[in-house]
């Protein structure tokens, strides 16, 4: 199936080895590898999606993990499936504290200009601006062709 939307930049994304094969009703411990038979290490239970004989266990109450050890909290019977993703490390960004963003932490090819009146306004070629506030222009405003002027 093709993915709809645009494709997550960050994380690693595995689909774990089937380990269906260690179930025999009383053990409830098993390692957690990829398919190259390389041990992953989940960041929590909660960046794993486990699924024993299509039933979708709830991270913490059906099991935990620690390192690359999933545990679950009862032993899968030897007739059971397993399918197992792990999801990446999501990277929350968060939102900046007011004041702590300046120009000089924007790309060098940025500039900003506030409550200002200009003559004229021109930017080069893959160079990006932004005014912002009042701003007045009495003169010329020469966009180059690959350049971004935002006006807030």
């Amino acid at each position: 199936m093709a993915y709809l939307g645009r494709e997550n930049v960050v994380g690693r994304f595995v689909k774990l080895s089937d380990i269906s094969s260690s179930f025999n009703g009383s053990n409830t411990s098993f390692t957690l590898q990829d398919s190259g038979g390389v041990n992953v290490v989940p960041q929590n239970e909660n960046n794993l999606i486990i699924n024993i004989s299509g039933v979708q266990q709830n991270p913490g109450d059906a099991f935990t993990v620690s390192g690359s050890t999933i545990t679950f909290t009862g032993p899968p019977a030897s007739s059971d499936t397993f399918f197992g993703i792990m999801l990446g490390d999501v990277q929350t960004v968060g939102t900046p504290s007011d004041s702590t963003v300046s120009a000089s932490s924007l790309s060098s090819s940025f500039f900003v200009k506030n409550n200002q009146t200009l003559t004229g306004v021109s930017t080069s070629a893959s160079e990006n601006a932004l005014l912002v506030g009042p701003v007045t222009v009495s003169g010329t405003v020469t966009i180059t062709s690959g350049t971004t002027l935002v006006i807030v």
